[in-house]
C-alpha cells in the first residue's frame, strides 16, 4: 500500500494531481482545499488513501493526517 508521496507537483487538473515521484508519476485524487493551498508550491508530502478495486486502482492525498483518518471514518 501507499501511504505516503513525496515529490514534485507536475501537473493539477480540477481534482486530480500528478506528483512526480523518483521518475514516475502518480495520479492523486485531492480536494479543492488542498490544490488551493499549493497552488504556489512545487515540493510537496501528502498523506495518500490507497483504495483498490476489482477494476481500479485510486490514490487519495491529504495534508494532514488528520484529513486521512476522518476520510477513511466517512
Amino acid at each position: 500500500m501507499i501511504s505516503l508521496l513525496q515529490g514534485t507537483i507536475y501537473d493539477v487538473r480540477g481534482n486530480l494531481m500528478t506528483i512526480l515521484v523518483g521518475g514516475v508519476g502518480y495520479q492523486v485524487h485531492v480536494s479543492p482545499y488542498t490544490v488551493g493551498k499549493l497552488i504556489d508550491t512545487k515540493e510537496v508530502t501528502l498523506y495518500i488513501y490507497t483504495h483498490v478495486r476489482e477494476d481500479a486502482l485510486q490514490l487519495y492525498g491529504f495534508l494532514e493526517l488528520a484529513e486521512k483518518e476522518m476520510f477513511e471514518l466517512l
